[in-house]
């Protein structure tokens, strides 16, 4: 092994990020979470021409004859394995829903998703705030005991009900999962996907 650096390590750069707290972000860290935010904006601005045309539907204007339509606004694919964490306030009521994705991720590693509402009410875009919890790093297990059954959610406006066919209910009472955005706090335990900050 060879001598360590004067005044480094004997094991070269370290690839952890740390984070001290009440520090601020690397210039790095801040122009890519512009550059995320810049693409969202990007996306989200591409989706609401899409809509605005798509309003219009089949009419005549002062061009001619229009006929529009969108076919498909999912973000997810229909048939992925999905579960339904529903997320308490502190005396055991649901605050919110959320719907999970369910992944194999590499064939071998499954993964579920969810996303931190303290990132959300903080102004962080949606991509930012969703946490992927790996069973390769997290103790959390999938119960397939209600796999197959209808559970009734209520879209994000709160403007009409849905119906989501779930894989099972996800159970990581045994580990605390955190969210790793730099300045957040939000820190949970899930029992048969009820979520329930610690």
């Amino acid at each position: 092994m060879s001598d360590p650096v004067k005044g480094g390590s004997s094991i070269g750069a370290s690839p952890l990020q740390i984070i001290v707290k009440g520090g601020t972000t690397s210039s790095a860290h801040d122009k890519e979470r512009a550059k995320q935010k810049a693409m969202a904006d990007l996306g989200r601005a591409h989706q609401d021409k899409q809509q605005i045309a798509a309003d219009q539907g089949t009419r005549m204007t002062k061009d001619g004859f229009v006929s529009s339509r969108l076919t498909s606004l999912k973000m997810m694919d229909g048939g992925s394995p999905r579960a339904v964490l529903l997320y308490l306030n502190k005396d055991k009521t649901v605050r919110q829903e959320c719907i999970s994705e369910v992944v194999l991720a590499n064939g071998e590693d499954m993964t579920f998703t969810m996303v931190c509402p303290k990132c959300l009410e903080r102004g962080e875009p949606h991509g930012s705030a969703q946490i992927m919890v790996k069973k390769s790093h997290r103790r959390w297990q999938l119960d397939t005991k209600r796999a197959g059954e209808v559970v009734p959610v209520f879209d994000p406006f709160h403007n009409q009900m849905m119906g989501i066919r779930i894989c099972g209910t996800i159970n990581a009472q045994d580990e605390i999962l955190r969210c790793s955005n730099f300045g957040c706090t939000w820190a949970v335990k899930i029992a048969n996907s009820k979520v329930e900050e610690v």
